[in-house]
């Protein structure tokens, strides 16, 4: 899924994002672990084509319609959680029946359920990020990168992330943090480590 050699991304003369050698197979859930200015929102962006000055290199087998980004802040549009959560299922054209599906599908997997109606900016940080989250999901990417997923989270908005992140068979997944992923997540063991650049 994932090739890297000899990744360096420069910016004002400094290299702010270095990774000699990486590889991520199909399916793995791998967590980047470094602290402030490590590199790793940077490389989360190279990985999504959202960085496109680069050096070395980096392929991607999944495409922009098979990849989903969840920014280390994420952005909710005006609107319900339930609007937000279907927005990229409005786009691709599906139909209202499998819109509604999926939208009440992720929902219940993250427990927001009874939120679908609500104002998605009166929510609070871990709930804008589980909706966040949602929307993601709901457009079943081969490969999903993470940013801080579980910032803002308490330790039972952690379990139930961790729990839908598992179930996620075929998805590879890259998760950015800054401290060592939680225990119960399907990345132990699994870990990539920045160090700044």
């Amino acid at each position: 899924m994932i090739e890297i050699k000899e990744l360096s991304v420069v910016k004002a003369g400094r290299a702010i994002c270095k990774v000699a050698s990486w590889s991520v197979a199909v399916g793995e859930c791998i967590g980047v672990v470094g602290g402030n200015g490590a590199g790793k929102s940077t490389l989360l962006r190279v990985l999504g084509g959202l960085e496109p000055n680069y050096q070395g290199q980096c392929r991607v087998t999944a495409t922009q319609q098979e990849m989903t980004y969840v920014h280390q802040k994420p952005m909710l549009f005006r609107g319900t959680v339930a609007t937000n959560v279907q927005y990229g299922l409005r786009v691709r054209r599906q139909s209202t029946a499998e819109v509604a599906r999926v939208v009440s599908h992720w929902l219940d997997k993250l427990e927001m359920s009874s939120f679908a109606s609500r104002s998605a900016h009166s929510l609070s940080g871990g709930e804008m990020r589980r909706v966040a989250l949602a929307r993601a999901l709901a457009l079943r990417p081969r490969l999903l990168l993470l940013d801080e997923p579980f910032a803002d989270l308490d330790q039972q908005g952690i379990k139930q992330v961790c729990e839908v992140l598992n179930s996620l068979a075929d998805t590879t997944i890259i998760v950015a943090s800054p401290t060592q992923l939680p225990d119960d997540l399907c990345t132990t063991g699994s870990q990539f480590e920045l160090s700044s650049a």
